[in-house]
């Protein structure tokens, strides 16, 4: 088991030049220069054009120069964004990686035994270098990778000026996870025999092959101080580079100005969209507040009428219990008279009770009973209350 690489920093030039594109015909070379010297002093630089636009290189005196140049991304001059990153020497084994800015690495898979503990092992010793999003196993048609994903391309870049790099005792075959390396490995691995693989297999087109003359124009000098070259064989080859770098820049301005146009409509369509989604909601809330307010105002009614209800069901009850009060008093006092009614009636049955006689006196008897006046009647307590 390997500990956790460190982030190796060697004082070479190759981790001091930054590379800079998207630049704008009007800018100059000293607006320019100022604007990068605000993130250290500049030792070197290079324009691939003298007029403005292509490419332009600038060595810092520092490594620490280039992590703040890098650190304050984007970067916008003369209304334009500028294109900032590290500038990776030429590999002739894999030509493409150092002009393509991506976020993925791949490991071949030679002779590693891969498990989950390994690719575990694998990202700890990577995130070093920043954050890692993934790092999982991929197969190709010819041959097996590991794919390391990053949250920058900087962390890439860092990755590849690193190399080499061990893990558990090996060397790791690391590459910048793009299409032209995969051909190159697709390639590699379907022959047994590994042959070597013609570079013309990999195309390579115009703007490419101008940054790999640029990239490696230092190193040609040097061959080249040997042979003659005339004045008239200079210019006319500085002159072909103009016109390629000018063609370059048009193509670049013409694509540059179709995605602005395409990027303005697709905004002033969600412009459109969010000035309908703006009035909707406006809308949805004065609805929600006339509701609110008609809720409320029903609320209110409702609490008067559970009030007004409550009210009458208190009166009901207390003139339901005056009534029954007064109705058991009359019950009671009618139960009274009746009882002294049937007292008196008795008593007076008692009294015209007939006594036993003979029959000539008993037929007076009934005589004067229905000769004599009629009783008067009993007083009614009802009439005198």
């Amino acid at each position: 088991m390997s500990s956790v690489s460190t982030y190796r920093r060697h004082i070479d030039s190759i981790y001091l030049e930054i590379c800079i594109g998207g630049l704008s015909y009007q800018t100059e070379p000293h607006t320019l220069l100022t604007y990068f010297e605000q993130f250290g002093t500049i030792s070197q630089y290079n324009f691939t054009s003298p007029t403005g636009g292509g490419y332009v290189f600038i060595c810092y005196e520092n490594s620490q120069s280039v992590d703040r140049c890098i650190a304050n991304r984007p970067h916008r001059l003369d209304g334009r964004h500028l294109y900032v990153k590290r500038a990776l020497p030429f590999d002739p084994e894999y030509p493409n990686e150092h002009m393509n800015s991506i976020r993925d690495i791949m490991i071949i898979c030679d002779s590693l035994d891969i498990d989950e503990e390994y690719l575990k092992n694998l990202r700890e010793y990577f995130s070093s270098y920043g954050v890692v999003y993934a790092c999982k196993l991929c197969h190709e048609t010819n041959y097996d990778y590991i794919l390391v994903e990053f949250a920058d391309y900087d962390q890439v870049d860092r990755i590849i000026l690193d190399k080499p790099h061990h893990f558990n005792n090996q060397e790791l075959n690391l590459m910048k996870c793009i299409a032209t390396n995969k051909k190159l490995m697709n390639i590699k691995y379907s022959s047994k025999e590994n042959s070597v693989i013609a570079k013309d297999a990999i195309d390579i087109n115009d703007d490419q092959k101008f940054l790999k003359y640029e990239l490696n124009y230092k190193n040609d000098l040097a061959e080249k101080s040997n042979h003659h070259i005339s004045e008239i064989d200079l210019a006319n080859e500085v002159y072909r580079l103009q016109n390629l770098i000018k063609k370059l820049n048009e193509d670049f301005s013409i694509k540059r100005r179709q995605l602005e146009e395409n990027c303005c409509e697709q905004l002033r369509k969600l412009n459109e969209d969010a000035d309908k989604t703006h009035r909707l909601q406006q809308h949805l809330e004065q609805e929600y507040t006339k509701l609110l307010v008609e809720h409320e105002s029903l609320k209110h009614e409702n609490e008067v009428l559970n009030e007004q209800y409550l009210m009458t069901e208190l009166e009901n009850f207390e003139m339901t219990s005056y009534y029954e009060q007064i109705l058991a008093e009359e019950k009671a006092k009618t139960t009274q008279y009746e009882t002294e009614y049937t007292q008196i009636l008795q008593c007076l049955y008692d009294n015209d009770s007939p006594q036993p006689s003979s029959p000539h006196h008993h037929l007076m008897s009934t005589s004067q009973t229905s000769l004599s006046p009629p009783l008067p009647a009993i007083p009614d307590d009802d009439d005198d209350d």
